[in-house]
């Protein structure tokens, strides 16, 4: 396991600061475990791999964030992985000495009466970049600025962003479904988005039930004939969509089952 800078302060030279040159995982802890840890451990892994970051061990990680967060019961966790301080320029370190970050915030549960959103469609595009698609690194500047846009557009509680082509790829903050004529759909993330925890267990899901999702490059025209779509992420779990700009929708059978399912999941059982 290489050396490992545990970070109680920020470093003026840590490449996360200079270069978003790193990787994060937003975790829910809950009831003093980690739901989906092994997924969310996975992906971080794909993601050092991708970057060339090396990634310590997973025991030992799991025992950071348990020093952590070991005053509470249930918060959200996010982890910070980057390639450590050092480099002039662009440069690499001299030294391969990866920074850990563990940072806690307060987690409160939605309430099932609060879980319908009311979505916009952003004018906010994400860049087509196969480089980086799928991992949660952190350049995370074309999120901020559809979040600052998502404010100017009222009563909004989550954002879908589309590619600089005018494909459909994700939320803000969550991945997307929708159901069209009894037929699946979800973007694919292989050129742009995030690949989300909670949507990986849902495509499990669907693939041990026999049902076929369509993954591909699809119009927002396409989501808004939908009879019901969601978005869902690892803390908030399956929130069906009530609204997106002027459409209305209705909680359909196929959502409610998921919610019943993933969301009982993420909040009671470990």
């Amino acid at each position: 396991m290489p050396e490992i800078i545990v970070n109680e302060t920020l470093g003026w030279q840590e490449r996360g600061l200079h270069y978003g040159d790193g990787l994060f995982e937003t975790l829910l802890k809950l009831e003093g475990r980690i739901p989906l840890w092994n997924d969310h451990y996975q992906r971080l892994r794909k993601g050092c791999h991708r970057l060339r970051i090396d990634l310590p061990e997973e025991a030992w990680l799991v025992d950071r964030i348990a020093r952590e967060t070991q005053e509470t019961e249930s918060s959200v966790v996010k982890l910070i992985v980057t390639r450590g301080s050092g480099g002039r320029g662009l440069k690499l370190p001299v030294n391969n000495r990866p920074s850990i970050f563990v940072f806690k915030y307060p987690y409160t549960r939605i309430m099932d009466k609060e879980m319908a959103l009311d979505v916009a469609i952003c004018e906010t595009r994400l860049p087509i970049n196969r480089n980086l698609a799928g991992i949660k690194h952190l350049n995370r500047l074309d999120y901020v600025l559809a979040a600052l846009e998502l404010e100017t557009k009222g009563m909004r509680d989550e954002g879908i962003l589309l590619d600089t082509d005018g494909f459909l790829v994700e939320g803000i903050i969550s991945n997307l479904f929708f159901c069209l004529q009894s037929q699946v759909y979800t973007p694919s993330l292989e050129m742009a988005g995030v690949e989300g925890i909670m949507r990986k267990q849902i495509l499990n899901y669907f693939k041990t039930q026999g049902v076929r999702v369509e993954v591909g490059r699809f119009s927002a025209q396409l989501l808004m004939q939908a009879s019901e779509c969601f978005m869902c992420n690892s803390v908030q779990g399956v929130r069906p969509i009530r609204s997106l700009d002027q459409s209305q929708f209705e909680t359909g059978p196929l959502t409610r089952n998921l919610m019943k399912l993933f969301n009982t999941r993420l909040r009671y059982e470990q």
